[in-house]
């Protein structure tokens, strides 16, 4: 599982940086779990959204209370059912972890380099609009003067 978020160029002509891979994966292991047992896969989710009021109220009290911790707690087991997004890197096999280790660092220095290629051409013409604006701004204009008399 991959989950570096995926650069891409949008329709403007720039940057996105799309991380909905791995929750796509998610979703679609939320409904198959969903599918075995709705009931409890539903009551997991309500609880979480009626946390989500309590802990909203109790942020109000200076952080009192546990139902931050609860639905944190209900959140991770459900994480945990449906696969987390963590990479986990396998300890026991150093060959394979420094694999797994080297793909991520490439991904990671692709998506950099990309980055800063897209922010070198967003520099450069922002400062050719910046010196069009100048030499607009320099350039005097002609004023026609009539008289009537």
């Amino acid at each position: 599982m991959n989950y570096l978020p995926i650069l891409r160029r949008c329709h403007k002509g720039g940057l996105v940086l799309d991380n909905g891979a791995p929750a796509r994966e998610q979703i679609h292991s939320l409904a198959d779990l969903y599918r075995q047992d709705p009931a409890g896969v539903g009551g997991m989710l309500i609880q979480i959204a009626d946390l989500k009021d309590l802990v909203d109220c109790e942020r109000h009290l200076g952080g009192l209370g546990r139902a931050k911790l609860v639905r944190d707690e209900i959140v991770g087991e459900l994480l945990d059912d449906v696969g987390r997004a963590e990479i986990h890197f396998d300890h026991r096999e150093n060959h394979q972890a420094l694999m797994q280790t080297r793909d991520l660092a490439h991904q990671a220095l692709d998506i950099a380099d990309v980055a800063s290629q897209h922010a070198d051409e967003l520099e450069a013409s922002t400062a050719l609009a910046r010196q069009a604006r100048e030499e607009r701004r320099k350039t005097p204009r002609l004023v026609f003067v009539t008289h009537l008399w």
